[in-house]
């Protein structure tokens, strides 16, 4: 009859043998508890960031101008319609994520513009100043507007305007086979801003994006027929640069 027999596999040693205990510090070369935790807390804190809605230096309004050539000054007012406010980036793209930009009619135009500031020329903040206008053929004029609006929001273009100038804001317009990309500036005799504007915005968008000497000007407001100072508020953006 066969009989059971003890296993001869050793025991695990008990921690009443002496065994060294593991210990609760690392101090060659591992990271302690102390800074596993600081990790964590800035790994937190870096990720509430990201949450946080990133503020913008400015406030911005988005705009519609529908075109109507036969409108009235009256008829104009109700063309012009605000979309929405921005202040965080977040807003901005998601304003600008949302916007129909393909299917907009021809010559209707859209605007961001800092907050009380309209985009029409007879407005206080624009009445002496003037744009540069970018005539960017389709295929590559979204790229170009998101480029134009990244510099507004941004201050790319801000910074390099001299003291007592300003930027206003930038638009864009549908033509048949291109749109008018515009970045208007509060002063338009200040000849250093103006340069410094198109220098920056030469040298920040893709050299694919860089439009022909031909496919840019300057101009002034006040040099536009249908400019009518403080009495009113006809003369868009979209029908005065055709």
């Amino acid at each position: 009859m066969a009989t059971a027999t003890a296993s001869s596999s050793p025991s695990p040693p008990s921690s009443s043998a002496g065994a060294p205990s593991t210990p609760a510090l690392q101090v060659n070369g591992s990271p302690t508890s102390a800074e596993n935790s600081g990790k964590r807390a800035e790994l937190r804190m870096t990720m509430l960031k990201k949450l946080r809605p990133y503020p913008l230096r400015h406030e911005w309004v988005f705009w519609h101008d529908r075109n109507n050539p036969n409108a009235t000054e009256q008829d104009w007012e109700d063309q012009l319609k605000e979309i929405a406010q921005i202040s965080t980036v977040q807003s901005f793209w998601q304003v600008y994520n949302n916007t129909p930009f393909a299917t907009l009619p021809l010559r209707d135009s859209l605007h961001l513009f800092k907050k009380n500031v309209k985009p029409i020329w007879e407005d206080p903040r624009n009445k002496n100043g003037g744009a540069w206008t970018f005539r960017v053929p389709k295929v590559t004029s979204q790229e170009f507007w998101k480029e134009a609006l990244m510099m507004a929001i941004g201050e790319i273009l801000q910074e390099v305007v001299e003291r007592g100038d300003d930027i206003c804001g930038v638009s864009i317009s549908v033509r048949f086979n291109s749109h008018l990309i515009m970045i208007w500036n509060r002063d338009g005799s200040n000849q250093k801003s103006i340069d410094a504007i198109l220098a920056r915005v030469l040298e920040a968008v893709p050299e694919e994006l860089k439009p022909a000497p031909q496919n840019y000007y300057y101009k002034k407001h006040t040099s536009h027929k249908s400019f009518k100072g403080h009495e009113a508020v006809a003369g868009t953006p979209s029908t005065a640069t055709a």
